[in-house]
């Protein structure tokens, strides 16, 4: 173990240049800038605050009603409203105990799901930030070694421009050279491009067209696997279809305590026309279950719940399956990565610089030169492709995972 991280730690120290840390944004300051300006943490948080009024609503009684009533004040004798019959009533509706209870509890329940998508954003915002910061620190490294790779192709031009005047080699060679040398600049403006792609797609994360700060190399260190396996039960993935469960459930209950209707409790007074008497009145109004008895919504959360657990059991499976997927192409590409650093690259690096010699004494052609720079650069890209995968996979296991930062910083 000791050794897996001692290679990852020089592994992501080679990942870009050391720049200085004053002007420098690292991932965990770049993470926080997107966290704090994209819109959709705004949207999230906005969603999970209405979700909290709907939690504060669902507890709310129903507001009493005030009734007043005018009989007898029009008619063939033209009386006037002062010998009209006048009723005031208040009323108040009521539900029998446990069907607020149920609102609460769904509206709860609503509330936890808000809370988890919200959390699952924020991880997802911060897997988006590491890999578009990983692209960009890849794009700068890509950038260097293309800068390598021209400064090569200018002495091998070198070389064979003065072996070709010394009358050693034919000027074809020459020829071959500039080609090389013309393709190495091709590249380093490409390289350029694509940096400066890279580096705006990671500003657009908060808003920004382009990246003013330069990167730094602080990369984080991965989870050891007792790590992984004690975050299984804290992923917000795994709790969202845990919770749209339990979400269903309380639907249910509603709709069944839905089943028995409200009833309203009324009291007032009257006071006849002709003799002002005043009288009481004392009523209570009941709805008849004849015809709906909210059995359509109950067959409907049933259903809801059925569906809830299968997504459930399809989240679990895919969750796994996922999981086990990234932890294998993380170790592969670590793997690879470290083979191509240690063994790949250190070769085709000695190969380039024994064939550079062996061309000055006249022991190697131009092919033989060319074709182990080229060597040398497919290794380059094929040990940058490899390291970015790394990170690519680790971030998703991340997020997996529910790890707001593979360093335990959490935001």
């Amino acid at each position: 173990m000791f050794r897996y991280f001692s290679l990852f730690i020089l592994l992501a120290a080679s990942l870009c240049s050391t720049i200085s840390a004053a002007a420098g944004l690292s991932l965990f300051d770049a993470t926080k800038r997107v966290l704090a300006k994209n819109p959709q943490t705004a949207l999230s948080n906005a969603l999970e605050e209405a979700a909290s009024g709907r939690v504060v609503q669902a507890g709310v009684l129903p507001n009493p009603e005030l009734s007043y009533e005018l009989e007898d004040f029009s008619g063939d004798t033209n009386r006037s409203a002062s010998d009209a019959t006048t009723t005031f009533s208040l009323s108040q509706k009521f539900s029998l105990p446990g069907k607020r209870s149920a609102r609460q509890t769904l509206a709860e329940g609503e509330q936890a799901l808000a809370a988890l998508d919200n959390q699952a954003q924020r991880l997802r915002l911060i897997r988006l930030t590491r890999e578009r910061y990983i692209d960009a620190i890849a794009a700068q490294e890509r950038l260097a070694a293309s800068e390598q790779n021209l400064q090569l192709a200018r002495q091998t031009l070198d070389v064979v421009s003065a072996r070709v005047s010394a009358g050693k080699v034919s000027p074809i060679e020459q020829s071959r050279a500039t080609v090389a040398l013309r393709s190495a600049q091709r590249e380093l403006a490409l390289q350029q491009q694509w940096r400066q792609l890279a580096q705006r797609r990671l500003a657009a994360l908060w808003g920004k067209a382009k990246l003013t700060e330069s990167l730094l190399d602080e990369l984080v260190l991965p989870p050891t696997l007792s790590e992984l396996e004690a975050t299984n039960s804290k992923t917000p993935i795994l709790k969202l279809a845990d919770s749209r469960v339990q979400k269903e459930q309380a639907a249910l209950r509603l709709a069944q305590a839905e089943r028995v209707s409200d009833f309203t409790l009324m009291a007032g007074m009257k006071r006849e026309a002709g003799s002002r008497e005043e009288s009481l009145l004392i009523g209570v109004s009941i709805p008849i279950p004849l015809f709906n008895r909210n059995q359509g919504a109950v067959l409907s959360a049933k259903a809801n719940i059925a569906a809830a657990e299968a997504d459930q059991a399809l989240v679990n499976q895919e969750w796994r399956t996922q999981r086990d997927q990234l932890e294998t192409q993380r170790a592969a590409s670590f793997q690879e990565a470290a083979y191509l650093r240690d063994d790949v690259l250190r070769l085709a690096r000695e190969i380039t610089e024994a064939t550079r010699e062996g061309y000055q004494a006249g022991k190697f052609s131009l092919l033989d030169l060319l074709d182990a720079q080229r060597s040398l650069i497919e290794s380059q890209s094929l040990y940058l492709a490899a390291r970015l995968s790394f990170h690519q996979s680790d971030a998703a296991l991340n997020e997996l995972l529910g790890l707001a930062m593979s360093d335990g910083n959490t935001l």
